[in-house]
C-alpha cells in the first residue's frame, strides 16, 4: 500500500477556514477518499502532534479541526516516535541487518516508549503520606501522625473510616467532573475515576490513559481546557529547533568567514567548489558526527558497533542518516549557495521529520527543504513533494505504478 507523510502545515491549510479555498478544499476531500478507499495509508508522527498544539487559548479551536483531520485520515497510522525508531536503526546497525523496519506502531503509539507500568504505587499510598504531612502541620508529633495516619491507610489498603467515606462517592459524578478538566471517552473518565476510588485496578487504568494519548483529537480537547497541559507536547520540537537553529546560524556565519580567510590566505581560491577545501573539511565533520552519534545511542543501548563508518550508517539508519544529511545540506546554502535568508528554527525541524522520509513513498514538506530532503531518499524511490497543489497528481501517478 501507497504510504504518505504530509507536512505540518498541511493540516493547518486544510482546516484553517481562513485559508481555505475551493482547491484546498478538493485537495482535503481527494485525501479523505484516498485515505478511506485504501488507496493510500496516511501517516503522522510526534512531531506533527507537537506542531499541532495550540500555543493560545485563541488557538484551541484551529488544534482541534487539525487534529480531526488528522484522526480523520490517518486512524491509527502512527509512526513510531524518534527515540524508538533511532533505537531500531541503531540495533539493525550493530546486528548488520539491512532489512526494512517496522515503524508504524500497530497500537497507535505515536508518543516515546512509556515504562511498561505506569501506575507502580497504590494511589492510598499517596493518601496517607498527604494526610501525615497535614497532621505534621496541625502540631502532632511523628508517633501522633503516623497512627492517625494507619487510621486511613494501613498496608496499602483504606480503613474503615475512609473506604466509608470513598463508597459514598458516585463514580459517575466525579468522572464527569474530570471530562470537565480532561476531556475524553466517558469510559475512560469513569476507568481513571474508580482507580483512585480504590474500585479499579492500575492496569485498568493505565490502558484508558493510552487509549486516550493514542487520540490526538481528545488530546487537543485537553490543551483548550488548560493550556498548561500542552507545553511538554509542543516542546517535542519547538525547543529543540530553537536550540537547533541558533547554532545553525552561528555555523553558518563561522563556515562563511572560514570561506572568506581560504581565499583571502591563498589557502584555496575556491574552497566551496566541490573538491574545494571547506567542502572536504565539512564532509569529514557529518561522517564523524554521523558515526559519533551513532555510537552515543549504541553505548546508552549496551551495544557493540565494531569498526563502522559512515557508509554503515547511512545503510542501516537511514533516519538518523536523512536528518543529519538534509540538515547540513540546508546550511550549506547559506555558505556556497549564496543564500542570504539566515538559517529558521524550521530547518532542524524539518529535518527531524524527514527522519521518516525514507520509510514512505510520498513525503511533503516545504519548498526550501523539500530538495535537501529528496538527495538523501531518492535511492529509497522516495518522492518528496514540494507543493500541497502537486500532491494529488504525485500520489495517482505512484498509485498507477
Amino acid at each position: 500500500m501507497l504510504t504518505c507523510y504530509l507536512d505540518s502545515q498541511d493540516y493547518s491549510m486544510l482546516t484553517d477556514p481562513k485559508t481555505l479555498n475551493d482547491d484546498r478544499s478538493r485537495i482535503r476531500d481527494q485525501l479523505r477518499e484516498f485515505a478511506s478507499s485504501g488507496r493510500v495509508r496516511f501517516v503522522f508522527s510526534a512531531a506533527i502532534v507537537s506542531e499541532s498544539v495550540p500555543m493560545s487559548a485563541d488557538a484551541a479551536h484551529l488544534a482541534e479541526r487539525r487534529a480531526d483531520f488528522l484522526s480523520s485520515l490517518c486512524a491509527k497510522n502512527a509512526l513510531v516516535s524518534f527515540d524508538r525508531l533511532l533505537g531500531l536503526e541503531i540495533q539493525a546497525l550493530a546486528n548488520q541487518e539491512p532489512e526494512r523496519l517496522q515503524v508504524i506502531d500497530p497500537r497507535g503509539d505515536w508518543f516515546p516508549e512509556l515504562p511498561g507500568d505506569l501506575v507502580d504505587h497504590n494511589p492510598f499510598d499517596e493518601i496517607r503520606r498527604l494526610a501525615e504531612k497535614e497532621f505534621a502541620f496541625h502540631g502532632m508529633s511523628r508517633q501522633q501522625r503516623r497512627a492517625s495516619a494507619r487510621k486511613l491507610v494501613k498496608n496499602g489498603t483504606p480503613g474503615r473510616m475512609l473506604r466509608t467515606h470513598l463508597d459514598s462517592f458516585d463514580v459517575d459524578e466525579l468522572a464527569a467532573r474530570f471530562l470537565d478538566r480532561f476531556p475524553m471517552k466517558p469510559q475512560y473518565a469513569k476507568e481513571m475515576t474508580s482507580y483512585f476510588l480504590g474500585r479499579s485496578s492500575g492496569r485498568n487504568f493505565q490502558e484508558a490513559l493510552l487509549a486516550s494519548l493514542r487520540d490526538p483529537r481528545w488530546m487537543m480537547k485537553w490543551f483548550s481546557t488548560d493550556q498548561s497541559l500542552s507545553s511538554p507536547i509542543a516542546e517535542i520540537v519547538r525547543k529543540p529547533g530553537q536550540e537547533l537553529g541558533g547554532l545553525l546560524r552561528q555555523f553558518a556565519m563561522t563556515s562563511s568567514t572560514m570561506a572568506k580567510l581560504m581565499i583571502e590566505t591563498g589557502e584555496d581560491s575556491q574552497p566551496t567548489s566541490i573538491n574545494g577545501e571547506l567542502t572536504r573539511r565539512w564532509h569529514d565533520m557529518i561522517e564523524r558526527q554521523m558515526v559519533g552519534i551513532a555510537r552515543t545511542v549504541a553505548s546508552k543501548m549496551c551495544l557493540e558497533l565494531g569498526d563502522i563508518s559512515a557508509a554503515d550508517v547511512d545503510t542501516y539508519c537511514p533516519g538518523l542518516s536523512t536528518v543529519l544529511r538534509s540538515m547540513y545540506s540546508s546550511v550549506w546554502s547559506n555558505v556556497a549557495g549564496g543564500r542570504k535568508e539566515q538559517p529558521s528554527d524550521s530547518q532542524p525541524v524539518d529535518a527531524l521529520h524527514a527522519m521518516y522520509a525514507p520509510y514512505v513513498q510520498v513525503f511533503r514538506a516545504d519548498r526550501f527543504m523539500a530538495p535537501h530532503i529528496q538527495k538523501q531518499v531518492k535511492r529509497y524511490d522516495t518522492v518528496v513533494v514540494s507543493q500541497l497543489t502537486k500532491l494529488l497528481e504525485t500520489l495517482q501517478v505512484k498509485m498507477q505504478l
